[in-house]
């Protein structure tokens, strides 16, 4: 069983959540909706945010050392994001805001505690928050805060405790609540609701001495969603899923860890229970799939990392008798700079700086991998680390503007002749999409 531990949880957050549950005379919760009937709905998404608490790093040689050898995420700002997002929210308003994972960087308490309380502000804001952990968030041993040239650990939480820290963000008000994960049901809206779904395995990490990258759905859980979804049939509310791993595979190469391990059995369910929208992560691409069971077209939609650029997150509208769509805004971190005085060059032009640090990333990397090898000449290198550089911007902001003419690039042609090298197919993968439209969506109303 899954988390087998949870079941605790109930008796935590008993005296909070008694109103949603079912009493004598019922079989059933009750059903309380902030939003009526027949009117619209505006869901903001954001993931993998990898929020780091200032206090568990100096920024010296650890931290840049740890910041050279990772994956692009810019946490040398991302308080500064988060703080420039937390505004965004909290002045545009929308309804909900949902977090779909790695709401931290590796689980450290201190920084799921900072979290938890700039959601508390958009809260008093009267916007609902919603969160569900991801790979990073749990039990996660590398948990680690930077001195100097050292890493050293730092207190991780226990999945009681993400429901503890995260109480006022989807725990006190589910609707229903899993017994063995930290899933939940939520019904912000009387016509849309919300299936929050805790994709991650972390019972064994401490005993791996990793965090689990894997998604993974049980036989007991998916016993749960399908009364969520037959509530939800009997109230006529459409769910949305959200999950932090993907439904679907969004690459063709990079899918082992990143799609949940059930998910032809999670497509099929979700399909015909008419979830026609999924929202994900994980995987930090911005990438849109879809999948046709029976005659019922179901979307995954993996929004790209918050902690990279361009900074972007999803807008999510329902609008009644038109249906559901989807779009990418980003986090105006120069807006905050400026309203926040900031002197620091890089904030007050961070659209700018943000481009060139994962372009400079990407390229570096790129280069250094193919130097390695040693059978390619130092200019060709060079050329092909520039095409890689703009490969990674069209796939991980969705915006295939990016590849106009990689095609007609020096490094292209040098790729194709690198025979047999996995970047090589990396980049046709890409290329071969350039066409498909992931940063927006529209999903008509069918019911």
């Amino acid at each position: 069983m899954k988390k087998a531990a949870l079941a605790c949880i109930a008796l935590l957050t008993l005296a909070l959540t008694a109103c949603a549950q079912p009493n004598a005379q019922s079989s059933e919760p009750t059903i309380d909706s902030k939003i009526p009937t027949n009117q619209p709905l505006t869901i903001y998404q954001a993931t993998d945010i990898h929020y780091l608490s200032n206090t568990l790093t100096d920024g010296k040689e650890a931290f840049q050392t740890y910041l050279a050898t990772g994956d692009g995420k810019q946490q040398n700002y991302i308080t500064e994001i988060t703080d420039a997002f937390v505004q965004d929210v909290i002045q545009k308003k929308p309804d909900v805001l949902v977090l779909s994972g790695d709401i931290t960087n590796n689980g450290e308490k201190v920084s799921h505690e900072e979290m938890a309380k700039k959601l508390a502000k958009i809260e008093k804001a009267g916007v609902q928050t919603y969160v569900v952990p991801g790979n990073h968030d749990v039990l996660n041993p590398y948990a680690r805060k930077f001195k100097g040239d050292e890493q050293l650990k730092a207190k991780d939480i226990t999945a009681e405790e993400f429901a503890e820290i995260y109480h006022q963000s989807g725990y006190d008000e589910a609707v229903m609540r899993d017994d063995s994960t930290l899933s939940y049901l939520a019904t912000p809206s009387a016509d849309t609701w919300l299936l929050m779904l805790d994709t991650a395995e972390y019972d064994n990490n401490k005993q791996f001495g990793a965090p689990e990258t894997n998604g993974y759905i049980s036989t007991q859980t998916f016993a749960w969603i399908q009364k969520c979804m037959d509530l939800a049939k009997k109230h006529d509310a459409q769910l949305i899923t959200v999950t932090h791993h993907n439904l679907m595979d969004h690459s063709e190469l990079l899918n082992h860890g990143f799609t949940i391990v059930q998910n032809k059995e999670a497509v099929s369910l979700f399909a015909k229970n008419d979830v026609a929208l999924n929202l994900s992560g994980h995987v930090h691409i911005q990438d849109i799939q879809k999948k046709t069971v029976d005659g019922k077209t179901i979307f995954d939609v993996a929004t790209s990392s918050m902690a990279m650029y361009p900074q972007q997150y999803g807008v999510i509208q329902y609008t009644p008798n038109q249906g559901l769509s989807y779009k990418t805004a980003r986090v105006d971190v120069e807006k905050y700079a400026h309203e926040t005085n900031s002197k620091d060059k890089n904030l007050l032009h961070f659209q700018q700086y943000s481009k060139d640090y994962f372009g400079q990333f990407s390229y570096t990397k790129s280069l250094s991998e193919l130097f390695q090898k040693g059978k390619y000449d130092p200019d060709d290198v060079e050329q092909m680390a520039k095409t890689m550089e703009t490969a990674n911007f069209a796939y991980f902001t969705g915006d295939k503007g990016f590849l106009k003419n990689i095609e007609k690039s020096p490094g292209y042609a040098l790729w194709q002749k690198a025979d047999g090298e996995f970047l090589t197919k990396y980049i046709d993968t890409i290329v071969k999409n350039r066409d498909k439209n992931d940063v927006s969506l529209v999903i008509p109303e069918s019911r």
